[in-house]
């Protein structure tokens, strides 16, 4: 950081692959931006108030900084935009017809451990570092330093008090999925106490972090760009006590999924779902997957006392939905709660509610879902929305209905919805839908 400028950059390895759309500088200084396939990205340190400057060929009238709740006000330029910053954050800028820019600005790091530290995986900065499956232990922390890049996958079993942080890169390209190579990113499995925060996942062949029959998980401004059809952002299994907060989540598949689900031969990932809170997040959605998706599999008992709060959505753009509830199998799924959430953009569905028998149930019985709330919902409801977005409720029969939905301060732009007609709502063996 120099005696001006309010910013500390990274230095990445030259053999990662650099954008070719955007170029950002921090207070007149260029930094690294890269490309991680669907989306580009630039990260960086902010210290106080820092000039971001992003160029771009791209007219700079069509460039707009998202979330649209932070109120950054940019002042377009010949060749780009600019503005200014001054606390840690994640933005997205977006160009129509073009892959979307990611800034991943972090905070001054105060808790960064020391190379050769008992019990610390230490990755420092400026490297590529090749581990293939690096398995995790009690009370140890892994370390990715500023501008290091770590290719491979993270594994760990029946452990507690175990951390992975720093703000590199956690990079699953070592595996190829043209070769069938289907990898998860990261997997706790059976442990507790865990935390992980700062880094950067790209390139996933697969599911990019999962939380199975965990407890006592804190995973906190995780910034991920998943660009495969398998790309769920985090997976929470058969876990309780989770706190998901302050993410960035780019995924083609769903960004938060629950399920309770057993891999034969492999992982039993069943389980009770409760106590779960992702607050504060930033959420971005492909092909195919949903939003915030519980389910489909869910063989337990139940899953409950889940709330989604304080949450921008980008975009949906795929055949998903934003708010999902697909139980196929024999849970009781109730006391579930989205409060505060802005929707910027959704194509297909907005609302999506159902107890199905689908390919992914492992059950033969049905369950339930009951008792859901809709709490200041804002969604930006363009022109293309009306005639093709739908919301759809439906129990699997008249004896098992879904009970107890509640739409309360609803809107649409500035209209708020009264009806199921207003909000294209379909329903099937569905009790006490209101609105209010």
């Amino acid at each position: 950081m120099n005696a001006v400028s309010q910013s500390l950059s990274y230095s990445f390895p030259a053999s990662l692959s650099r954008s070719k759309i955007y170029r950002v500088k921090l207070d007149g200084e260029s930094i690294d931006v890269l490309d991680a396939d669907k989306a580009d990205f630039a990260t960086f340190e902010c210290h106080g108030a820092v000039e971001v400057l992003v160029e771009t060929e791209v007219p700079a009238a069509q460039i707009v900084v998202k979330p649209f709740s932070r109120g950054i006000q940019a002042r377009s330029e010949d060749g780009g935009i600019r503005f200014t910053i001054s606390t840690p954050q994640n933005i997205c800028i977006d160009v129509p017809g073009y892959k979307p820019l990611f800034l991943y600005v972090n905070g001054k790091e105060t808790r960064k451990p020391a190379p050769g530290e008992t019990g610390v995986h230490f990755f420092a900065g400026g490297a590529v570092h090749e581990v293939g499956e690096l398995e995790l232990k009690t009370g140890e922390t892994l370390y990715l330093e500023g501008g290091a890049v770590v290719r491979g996958n993270l594994l760990c079993r029946d452990a507690q008090n175990v951390r992975i942080c720093g703000p590199g890169i956690l990079d699953g390209s070592l595996y190829n999925i043209d070769r069938g190579e289907y990898v998860r990113s990261v997997i706790f499995e059976n442990c507790r106490d865990i935390l992980v925060e700062d880094i950067i996942m790209i390139h996933p062949s697969s599911w990019m972090l999962v939380l199975a029959r965990s407890r006592d998980v804190v995973v906190r401004n995780l910034r991920q760009i998943g660009s495969c059809m398998s790309s769920d952002g985090i997976d929470i299994c058969g876990s309780q006590n989770v706190l998901i907060e302050e993410c960035c989540l780019r995924n083609d598949d769903d960004n938060i999924a629950l399920k309770s689900v057993a891999f034969p031969g492999q992982h039993d990932w069943m389980g009770d779902i409760s106590h779960i809170v992702v607050r504060r997040c930033m959420f971005l959605n492909g092909l195919p997957g949903n939003v915030m998706e519980i389910g489909y599999e869910l063989s337990a008992h139940r899953v409950h006392d889940v709330l989604f709060e304080d949450i921008d959505v980008l975009y949906a753009h795929g055949e998903g939905a934003v708010f999902s509830i697909h139980n196929g199998d024999r849970a009781i799924v109730e006391n579930i709660v989205w409060k505060n959430i802005r929707i910027e953009h959704y194509w297909d569905k907005l609302v999506d509610f159902r107890v199905v028998h689908s390919r992914y149930n492992r059950d033969s019985e049905r369950g339930l879902i009951r008792n859901v709330r809709l709490e200041d919902i804002h969604v930006t409801h363009s022109y293309f929305n009306p005639g093709c977005s739908v919301s759809l409720i439906g129990g699997y029969e008249a004896s098992k209905p879904i009970e107890n939905v509640h739409f309360e301060n609803f809107r649409f732009n500035d209209q708020k919805i009264t009806s199921a007609d207003q909000l294209e709502l379909f329903t099937r063996n569905a009790t006490g839908i209101t609105f209010g």
